[in-house]
């Protein structure tokens, strides 16, 4: 009796190990490479993570770490994510000499940035693909359109990052009516500039550009905005925070959620596709500087208008 006990104990355990084995085979390898281990990285991979697995729920083994902590490509991923630009560059340069390097999805990377490290070879076999952080030209105009109805000049200073966006913003002002006024801004001549261009603007368009809003600048800036009565567009929540009459700007989730589904379809056999745009965004308004400018704005109003208008 005993004997036929422990047989069939051993069976059963027989079988799960099987099981298990079996199901850690179907499960698909990804490599989540994280910039920076905390913060906004690791709130976007979690997104990302939690968008995939509701789909397909234990589908993926999921292994999660600073782009440093992959040091070698055995055993080789099915699909790698890149979080940030530095876990970017850290993932193409490990599988630089793989003739089949797995697919890279890069997300929470601005677009020049991305741009400026990618491989042509990957981006050629469609291999690579982005999520973009920063907002497209058209949804940054189209918000001023809506919430400043009456400007008609929209003012940007451009340096070394931000003169890649000039085009594109030339364009999207000219299809909505407005004026663009840019000048160069190198660092040591950055307030000649924003006097200049703030003598002409009705509206002051902030980009994601360090060389020009820093933590050294940006108090300077918005106070010299404010001080001549122009309203400026932000980029981030802490700008609205700072005196930005509005900031335009996606969350860490809602681009790792955005990526979390590309990754989801590319798992489920569709094609990686052509690097984009965050599809969801977020809008603030600082309501005390919008009192004091004259200004009665709503910024869960001025989201829905904005999303209506890029349905199609």
């Amino acid at each position: 009796m005993q004997r036929r006990i422990l047989i069939a104990l051993a069976t059963a355990c027989l079988c799960l190990m099987t099981y298990g084995s079996a199901w850690a085979a179907g499960a698909i390898p990804v490599w989540v490479a994280l910039s920076a281990t905390g913060g906004v990285h690791a709130e976007a991979a979690q997104a990302l993570r939690d968008e995939v697995d509701q789909a397909l729920p234990g589908r993926v083994d999921w292994r999660v770490a600073h782009w440093s902590s992959f040091t070698s490509t055995v055993p080789e991923p099915q699909w790698v994510v890149a979080i940030g630009t530095g876990a970017q560059r850290g993932m193409q340069d490990l599988f630089a000499r793989d003739a089949t390097p797995p697919p890279l999805l890069s997300i929470l990377v601005p677009r020049l940035a991305f741009e400026r490290i990618a491989d042509p070879a990957r981006l050629r076999a469609g291999s690579l693909s982005a999520v973009f952080l920063d907002q497209p030209p058209w949804r940054q105009l189209e918000l001023i359109r809506l919430a400043l109805p009456a400007a008609r000049t929209v003012g940007m200073l451009v340096g070394a990052e931000s003169k890649g966006h000039q085009p594109a913003l030339e364009k999207a002002a000219r299809e909505r009516g407005f004026e663009l006024v840019a000048a160069p801004a190198e660092p040591a001549d950055l307030f000649a500039a924003l006097q200049a261009v703030l003598a002409d603007a009705d509206v002051l368009l902030a980009l994601p550009d360090p060389g020009v809003f820093n933590s050294q600048t940006a108090a300077n800036i918005l106070t010299a905005a404010y001080r001549q009565q122009v309203p400026l567009v932000g980029f981030s929540p802490a700008y609205a925070k700072a005196g930005a009459l509005l900031a335009l700007y996606s969350t860490p989730a809602q681009v790792g959620t955005r990526g979390g589904e590309l990754l989801r379809q590319a798992l489920a056999g569709k094609a990686l596709p052509a690097p984009q745009w965050p599809r969801e965004f977020a809008v603030a308004v600082n309501r005390d500087v919008a009192r004091s400018l004259g200004f009665a704005l709503d910024e869960v109003q001025l989201g829905q208008l904005l999303r209506q208008k890029e349905r199609p």
